[in-house]
Formats: C-alpha cells, structure tokens, sequence
C-alpha cells in the first residue's frame, strides 16, 4: 500500500492533536485534583475525623492530624474565627469528635462522633459508651444480643476488654473475632 504526501501530512496532523488533546487533559486533571473543594477530605492513617456542625444543621466530616487548633478546623470548614476557644487543639490519640458552633458563633461544643457516624467512616465505637441501639448497627449484633452485652455491662460497671464479651451467650471466639472490626474498649471511663 502506497500512501501519498498527502496522506502521510494528514495521518501526522491527527497523530499531533491526539497527543496535545491527551497531554491537555491529563493537565487539566491533575490541575483538578490539587484544587479541591475538600482540602481536608483525606482520610489517613495519622487523622482524626471532625464533624464540625452548627445550630442549624449545616455539616462536614473533615480529617485533621492530631494537634491541629480549633481555630484551624472551623477556618477550614468555613465558620469564622473568633471563637475564644484558641487554645484548643485535637488531643493526642483521639480518633474522631463533633464541634457544634453557636449561631452566633460564640459558643462551641465539642463532643463524641455518633455510633452511625464512626461506623460509617471505618471508626470503632467504645463498648463502654454504647448504647443498645448503637450496638444493634454493629454487623453480628442483633437486639437480643445488643441487651445481652448492655446487661452484662450493668452487671460489671465496665467492660475492661473486649475478652470480656465471651462472657455473653452466643459470643464465641469466631464472633468476638469478627465484632473486634467495629468495637473497642477505651482505658478512660
């Protein structure tokens, strides 16, 4: 097959614009990417999870490393500064809170992230503090079961291992395996 000038200026032509159309998007892409809506959207292993809300329902789960100022995690989720609560930071070896702002943005709550809440982003949820019907969300945990362990720990006061839950009829060592993805025993009460 013979191909003419022509074609060969032509099929070099198309060749050129592939590459620069593909080149641009690439560089569109990457440009996407570092300019985010969500600069604190990355989920690592070193972060802490912050639902930082207000009054009058408006949300956002950010992820912050540990240590990071109050002022910088409501800078970030879009809530004035100002807050009197400067020297507040993210304690070491938190896992994941709520902040709730005051419409007039003058008081702050900060408090415990919801079971739903932790579960959904891959959080464990304290044995200690969870109620029946947090337990009841945990895959394996039925209600029947969900009173069982909430019994055993009236009984107790606490529970000071997640060992602790052989204890409960049903509980086996296969199924205290498979409930350690999703519960955990805080050494604080």
């Amino acid at each position: 097959m013979h191909l003419s000038q022509g074609q060969r200026l032509g099929a070099f032509t198309v060749l050129i614009v592939s590459l620069a159309l593909y080149g641009g998007s690439l560089f569109n892409a990457e440009r996407q990417v570092r300019e985010s809506p969500l600069p604190w959207g990355d989920q690592g292993a070193a972060t802490v999870a912050v639902e930082v809300r207000d009054d009058r329902g408006t949300a956002g789960i950010y992820f912050f490393p540990e240590g990071t100022a109050l002022p910088e995690i409501l800078k970030a989720a879009g809530v004035e500064e100002g807050s009197g609560k400067e020297g507040i930071a993210i304690p070491a070896g938190a896992d994941g809170f709520t902040v709730t702002v005051s419409a007039n943005k003058e008081g702050l709550a900060i408090g415990n992230l919801s079971a739903v809440r932790r579960l959904a982003l891959g959080l464990k949820i304290d044995l200690n503090r969870a109620t029946e019907e947090d337990l009841v969300l945990v895959p394996g945990i039925g209600e029947r079961l969900s009173a069982q362990i909430a019994e055993l720990r009236r009984e107790r006061g606490r529970f000071e291992d997640l060992a602790d839950l052989a204890a409960v009829p049903g509980i086996k060592e296969k199924r205290l395996g498979e409930l350690k993805k999703y519960l955990t025993v805080k050494t604080t009460p």
